[in-house]
């Protein structure tokens, strides 16, 4: 049987067409999922009797539990467990314009990266697109917010786990879906660069952000092994093609990691290496956790590393911190759990 939350507009047309089921009929069960809220088969009011109970054989309701959560005025960071016992995250950020969540695609993530505390604890196994979907319907029931932007940047690499990534982004962006436009979506990898242009190449492209934070190859390896694989200058070839490919914007992340990586020969050797491409680059202050190594640059080196890339004609834009005192590091609420 197939997670119902998995199933995407265009594959559920192509299914219950061979079922003898026209295409506005198909369309009621995603106005009872996404619009009537259903939670069981038997509360589709849109659906007719004889697609129920088809769907009843055929389809089941994932689901995912809520283990722990943590919350301040502005910023609810959840801790899921799934099915099979597997713990992941989910953060809503709440802004006057609506509720912008950010998922995981994986329990567990094997990049490895030496400052995420998500790497720490290795992959289990990759999320469906039905457990992605969840998450954003558990944070806009649970936090009464309508859901303007979804960012993909939670425990995981997205791309690899591209398949389901990718039914997932279809549910999201569809008008009988979670209905979030493709502009409102991003999503974030560490550099696997082949699937770079397979993202871009995608019906309504999303945003894309790049998870570099290192200017040159020497220190990038120490801080992030997916480096050995795909270089620097490979990861920012790839980055400026999505951006003229899909016409989107495309954001450089790069965590301020206090005497590592953000003085100001740096900031002018990522000005290098950003060149004239449309790449805009994201300052993001370093949130530590209890066993890591790295604290977070002090505000003079951040402000000096700005203003070096700003006199170099860089994009630049400083984060604004959510959930600050929240246990914020990614991935620490699971490691606290799995410990426990």
């Amino acid at each position: 049987m197939t997670d119902i939350y998995s199933l995407t507009p265009a594959a559920a047309e192509e299914y219950f067409a061979r079922h003898g089921f026209s295409a506005k009929a198909v369309r009621n069960i995603f106005t009872d999922l996404y619009r009537n809220g259903a939670e069981h088969f038997s509360a589709f009011s849109a659906t007719c009797a004889r697609l129920r109970e088809t769907l009843e054989e055929e389809f089941y309701f994932e689901s995912i539990t809520l283990a722990d959560i943590l919350q301040n005025e502005n910023t609810v960071k959840y801790l899921f467990k799934l099915s099979d016992g597997c713990f992941i995250e989910t953060v809503l950020m709440k802004q006057k314009y609506g509720g912008s969540v950010c998922i995981s695609t994986q329990c567990g993530c094997n990049m490895g990266c030496a400052f995420c505390s998500s790497g720490r604890l290795r992959k289990q196994r990759n999320l469906t697109a039905g457990e992605m979907v969840l998450q954003v319907l558990y944070a806009m029931r649970h936090g009464g917010v309508k859901i303007t932007n979804i960012t993909v940047m939670g425990i995981g690499e997205p791309l690899d786990n591209f398949d389901n990534l990718c039914g997932f982004l279809d549910i999201a962006s569809h008008p009988f879906g979670l209905e979030i436009g493709s502009k409102h979506i991003t999503v974030s990898t560490c550099g696997i660069v082949p699937k770079i242009p397979l993202l871009a190449k995608r019906e309504n492209p999303c945003h894309l952000a790049i998870s570099l934070h290192a200017p040159d190859d020497e220190l990038r390896n120490r801080l992030m092994p997916i480096n050995r694989s795909y270089s620097l200058s490979e990861v920012i070839k790839a980055a400026g093609q999505y951006a003229d490919t899909a016409a989107r914007k495309v954001l450089v992340e790069y965590i301020m990691l206090d005497g590592i990586n953000d003085s100001r020969e740096q900031a002018g050797q990522l000005a290098g290496l950003i060149g004239n491409s449309r790449l805009m680059v994201n300052l993001i202050p370093y949130n530590s956790s209890p066993d890591g190594e790295f604290k977070r640059s002090g505000e003079r080196a951040v402000a000096e590393f700005y203003d070096e890339l700003k006199k170099r004609g860089i994009s630049v834009t400083k984060r604004k911190e959510f959930g600050g005192r929240l246990n914020a590091a990614c991935g620490q609420l699971r490691s606290d759990a799995m410990r426990k």
